[in-house]
């Protein structure tokens, strides 16, 4: 932990100003110590200021999960997942390429990575943002322990900060922000509407919020990953990654018949529309989520299976729910992704 962070650092529970207590060193980064402020303390270890508060046994759950994932780092650091993902996201944020998307944040000053997981997204998109030429500064808080992944996998820097912190109470000063970058996370939480309201309100005026939601499936599906949620929900995180093994191979199977099927009529109760339909990918929209990309390894689609059905969290939205949260909490939608039958990816200014 940079000293500078405590310019910004607030107790999560009064807002108040933390003082420090120092005990060990390494150049400007403080490794160890204790931030206080009215009669609660917070460790710093490791270099990571620590204000992980919940109570609640499913976020906990959730947060577990990420750790785990995260910490698989050969689940998502080839060459050709990082490709399939920096595709996706530029098309869902609506750039053209990744270096367009790296100029535009590489532009925004003081970032905030809410819910930064291993700092996967981050190191794809905004590799400028920490050139020389850059002046950003990026605040990463995740509520697990994956931050420490992030911590390893980005480095430490003068203008870049780690943080184990809950979106629902983060320990930041609101109106701090530039830019809150929020990749597939809001819906993570007990509440997607109260995480929204909590990022919205660490931004300046002017300030832009990008962020990616799940998006409600017809009933089908929607019945069917909560009953895969149940399954996996007493397992721990190693038990519940082998489990969806088999899920994993079942959408190779599909994947390789390679068949299609000719849907006559449009089916709006199930929300299926008729033409013809890839079979794998017709279950997977409409009936079950079995993702499965050729160009990657086993390993690597049993980890985006694992993403999608292991946290305990994962609200599903509407388009009328996103928009009616920009206008409650006083953002302008500047672009607003509907294409994809995953989610709805926003990008939004602060009035």
């Amino acid at each position: 932990m940079n000293r500078s962070l405590l310019e910004i650092l607030v107790d999560p529970v009064s807002a108040e100003r933390l003082t420090l207590e120092a005990t060990q060193f390494d150049g400007d980064e403080i490794l160890e110590g204790t931030l206080r402020a009215g009669g609660r303390q917070y460790p710093i270890t490791d270099g990571i200021p620590r204000f992980v508060l919940t109570n609640d046994s499913d976020q906990q759950l959730t947060a577990s999960s990420f750790a785990y994932k995260w910490r698989q780092r050969n689940t998502y650091e080839s060459p050709e997942m990082g490709e399939a993902a920096s595709r996706w996201m530029c098309k869902r944020y609506g750039f053209a390429d990744l270096e367009e998307m790296r100029m535009y944040l590489s532009r925004s000053g003081r970032i905030l990575d809410a819910g930064c997981g291993s700092a996967f997204s981050s190191l794809l998109c905004m590799e400028h943002c920490w050139s020389d030429r850059s002046s950003c500064e990026w605040y990463g808080v995740e509520i697990s322990e994956a931050i420490d992944v992030a911590r390893e996998r980005v480095g430490v820097g003068p203008r870049r900060h780690f943080i184990q912190g809950d979106i629902l109470q983060l320990p930041l000063t609101p109106g701090s922000f530039d830019l809150v970058f929020c990749e597939g996370v809001l819906h993570h939480t007990p509440s997607t509407e109260a995480a929204f309201r909590c990022v919205a309100d660490m931004l300046k005026p002017g300030g832009e919020l990008l962020c990616y939601v799940y998006r409600k499936k017809g009933p089908i599906r929607e019945f069917a990953d909560d009953l895969v949620r149940e399954v996996l929900a007493p397992l721990g995180p190693e038990e519940a990654w082998n489990t969806l093994r088999p899920l994993t191979a079942l959408g190779r199977a599909l994947t390789e018949l390679d068949a299609e099927v000719e849907v006559e009529q449009d089916i709006p109760y199930l929300g299926i529309r008729a033409g013809r339909h890839d079979v794998q990918r017709l279950i997977y929209s409409h009936m079950l989520k079995l993702f499965w990309n050729p160009s990657l390894s086993f390993e690597e689609n049993n980890h985006v299976n694992f993403d999608w059905y292991s946290p305990r969290y994962a609200h599903r939205h509407t388009e009328e729910e996103v928009r009616h949260w920009c206008e409650e909490f006083h953002l302008c939608i500047e672009y607003l992704d509907t294409s994809e039958q995953s989610g709805y990816t926003l990008r939004a200014r602060k009035h």
